[in-house]
Order: C-alpha cells, then structure tokens, then sequence
C-alpha cells in the first residue's frame, strides 16, 4: 500500500473512531521522506495525541511541523502549528504552576512558614525564572499566529487558528484560577461547593480585584475566538470542521456552568455529526450530554485534584 493510501486509511480509520488502529500508520507517515506527507501525518497526529501525556511528543513533532511547513512555503499551516505549539507549551506552565502552588501549600495556611528547605526555595526560584521564559515564548507566538490570521483569507485555517487561540484561553482560564486562588484549605474548600461554582460566587473571595479581572479576559476570548472559528468555518463551508467548533464551544460552556448555552451549541454538533456519520465526534458528544445532566452529581473536586486542601 503506497503512503497516499495508507494516509487514506488513517483518515477513515480516524472516522470510524478507531484511533488505536490509526496511530501505528501515522507514526510511520511521520517518518516519510516526502514533506507533503509527512505534514498530513504531524496535522493529524496533532489532533489524536494525548495532550496530558504525550505533551513532550507532540511538541517534538509541532516542531518538525513549523519546519517542514516553512520550507514548503505553506504559511498557514504554519500558523496553525504555531498557534498549537502555545498550546502544548502552556501544558508545560501548568506542570510548573502545579509545583509551585504545592511549595507554598504551607505558606497558605501557616503564616510563619515560607519554604521547610533551602532546596524547596531554590526550585521555586527556578521555577519563576523558567515560567517568566515560557509566558514570554507563548505570548510572543500568540501575538504572531493572530498576525498571520489577520493577513490570510484562508478561512480553514483561519478557523484552525482561531481555535488554537480559544484553546489556549481556555487552558489559561484553567491554570489562572489555580495560580491566583488565594486562601487556605477551609476557603478553597468552600469554593469547591457546587452552587458557588454554579453561580460564579467563589469569585469575590477567592481572588483579588486585579487577577479576577484576568480571569473574566481568559473566559471572555476564549468564547470570543470559539465563536470567530465557527464563523469561519461557516463562511467556508467546512461542514466537518463547523461541527467540532460547535462541539468546542458547547464544551466551554459546561466547563464555566453555562448548561443552556451548552445543550444549544450540543445540538448544533450533533446534528451535523450524524449527518456525516461521524462516529468519533458522535461520542465525545455523548460523553458531554451525560456530563451536563449528571451536572449536580459525580461533581469534579478541583481543590482535592489540585491538592489545595492539604495540609
């Protein structure tokens, strides 16, 4: 079978949401010695990796991406992978929050701790230093994806890219809350109550006026960019990939407890989806319908996850 075909295979396979049988042909895609090729397999690999534990591997192959795509002459294509490797590089600056919020876990609670160890506050320096280089790195790329989408009248990748900037709002929006909630275990715990999470009233007292301004800017783009994908791809006529913006979206308003919003862009989704028989979309769609009727039950403990009620 000849690399084209075996591309082709991938792809039904990938529809037909057999994602384990997939992978094996496009890893030896990735290996290929034509560029065209290559770069069909990183874009779709891209879309199928675990981001959580295969973060390092993805942004190696984003990487060999932006360089095949760039020698190919392909600039929206690699706009689109730049604005992932943000993406994957914000996965990173999660990891690192997530330290430094367990070296100061005492420090919450116990006003006169700062670090038990010398070593402790050597690593949360270097931390600092290593964070204060990757916000800069994401931002910087940010600001030159939004450049290339404003210059291109591709509207695939422009809707491409508009959803790699809404994912990147939305996973701040997400590490944000945890880098700038303040408060010990009891405060942490109380807003981990369902209704106050329901009604967004943990707000006015688990962050300050400044960094709670911070956090309405990340919900508020990352919808924005959502909503921009969707034009996009509407204006295009990307069926395909209209619905799993909607599907996005509908994800993003369960998240921030916006379930009507939610069913409404669900629906939208799904409609598409069994049009087109899209087995893969069809159950991740399923998966979120359950999760916004069981939404007052099985809650999500973020401050147990986060270790925020220790010690």
């Amino acid at each position: 079978m000849s690399e084209s075909d075996n591309l082709k295979e991938a792809r039904r396979l990938i529809a037909a949401n057999k994602i384990d049988e997939a992978t094996p042909l496009l890893w030896r895609l990735y290996s290929s010695t034509n560029s065209a090729i290559q770069l069909d397999a990183i874009l779709i690999l891209i879309g199928i990796l675990n981001a959580v534990t295969q973060n390092d591997k993805l942004l190696e192959i984003v990487d060999a991406g932006i360089t095949t795509a760039e020698s190919m002459g392909k600039t929206d294509i690699r706009g689109f992978l730049l604005a992932r490797k943000s993406i994957f590089l914000r996965s990173q600056l999660e990891l690192l929050i997530y330290r430094q919020k367990n070296l100061l876990l005492s420090a919450y609670v116990f006003r006169w701790i700062n670090f038990s160890t010398e070593r402790e506050k050597k690593e949360y320096e270097a931390i600092s230093k290593k964070r204060e280089e990757l916000e800069k790195e994401i931002t910087e790329l940010q600001n030159t994806v939004l450049e290339l989408a404003r210059s291109s009248t591709n509207n695939y990748f422009k809707g491409h890219i508009y959803t790699a900037i809404a994912d990147l709002y939305s996973s701040k929006l997400f590490h944000d809350q945890v880098d700038f909630i303040r408060g010990g275990r009891m405060r942490n715990m109380i807003g981990n109550i369902h209704f106050i999470k329901r009604w967004k009233l943990g707000k006015w007292f688990l962050y300050r006026s400044k960094d709670r301004k911070t956090i309405m800017i990340d919900q508020r783009e990352s919808i924005r960019f959502y909503k921009l994908a969707i034009s996009e791809f509407k204006t295009g006529k990307y069926i395909t990939e209209l619905a799993q913006a909607h599907y996005n979206l509908a994800a993003k308003f369960k998240i921030t407890y916006c379930f009507k919003r939610s069913k409404k862009y669900l629906g939208l989704a799904e409609r598409i989806a069994m049009k087109n028989n899209d087995q893969r979309l069809l159950s991740q769609i399923l998966l979120l319908r359950k999760g916004i009727a069981d939404k007052n039950r099985n809650i999500r403990n973020y401050v147990e996850e986060m270790g925020l009620d220790l010690p």
